[in-house]
């Protein structure tokens, strides 16, 4: 029996003609190795489905609006915090930052050191799209200050960023495809240089004191084998892969 998931019975985007997900999810939880039962043409699926919504939520809209405001709506959120040490290149990174779908949704958390406070809050005053919060170090244990500066983040993913380094202009969105779309389990994704594009869920980072001590990721792992279950932690290459599948 299924003891923990999503019954599709009463779901808006359940099609029972052709037994199917108008979103197309049934297929994508076989692929990422969910276990579904079905019971009167309807499947029973032992993962929690984010898009399940009632039969007559928004029963004014088309199927087609119902299906891209649900997008919206599970759309991932959390905190980006961009590390800086330059006003240029700061600069640079939140125009980057400024193209990237859904960055409203994100609190943006600058770490700043050898910049003037004057400077970091004309360059975010000016250009910032998004709620941010600006802390300065003199600090070089950068893993302190990051853990430090969690009580300002707003709950989701955890984005690290450090400004003057290559910024992937589709990380959110690939973010989002890898467990929205893709319906992965998702506690960490390895940075590409250090830190740097390294992205956790922020309630066990927080509960893990994030780096500090030892890598994040090796700390999900050891819990993992302790546990004798799935680590939930990702590379670069595997995100990126799913994305143009």
């Amino acid at each position: 029996m299924v003891k923990l998931g999503t019954f599709c019975e009463d779901c808006c985007f359940y099609d029972k003609q052709i037994e199917n997900c108008k979103h197309g999810l049934i297929e994508v939880f076989k692929n990422c190795g969910a276990e579904i039962i079905w019971e009167d043409s309807y499947p029973k699926i032992d993962r929690v489905c984010q898009y399940k919504r009632r039969e007559d939520w928004q029963s004014d809209k088309t199927d087609e609006e119902k299906i891209q405001l649900c997008k919206k709506e599970v759309y991932i959120t959390g905190t980006i915090i961009l590390l800086a040490d330059d006003r240029e290149t700061l600069l640079e990174s939140i125009l980057q930052l400024n193209q990237f779908e859904h960055i409203d949704e994100f609190k943006i958390i600058i770490i700043y050191k050898g910049i003037a406070y004057k400077d970091v809050l004309n360059v975010c005053g000016n250009n910032l799209k998004s709620e941010y919060r600006c802390v300065k170090t003199t600090n070089n244990d950068i893993e302190f200050q990051i853990y430090k500066a969690l009580k300002f983040a707003k709950n989701g993913y955890l984005f690290i960023l450090e400004a003057g380094k290559s910024l992937d202009e589709n990380l959110i969105d690939k973010v989002n495809n890898f467990v929205n779309r893709k319906m992965f389990r998702l506690l960490h994704i390895q940075g590409t240089d250090g830190l740097h594009q390294s992205v956790s869920m922020i309630h066990l980072y927080k509960w893990l004191k994030g780096d500090l001590g030892t890598n994040f990721g090796n700390k999900v792992k050891d819990i993992s084998r302790q546990e004798n279950s799935d680590h939930q932690v990702s590379n670069w290459k595997e995100v990126n892969e799913q994305y143009s599948s």
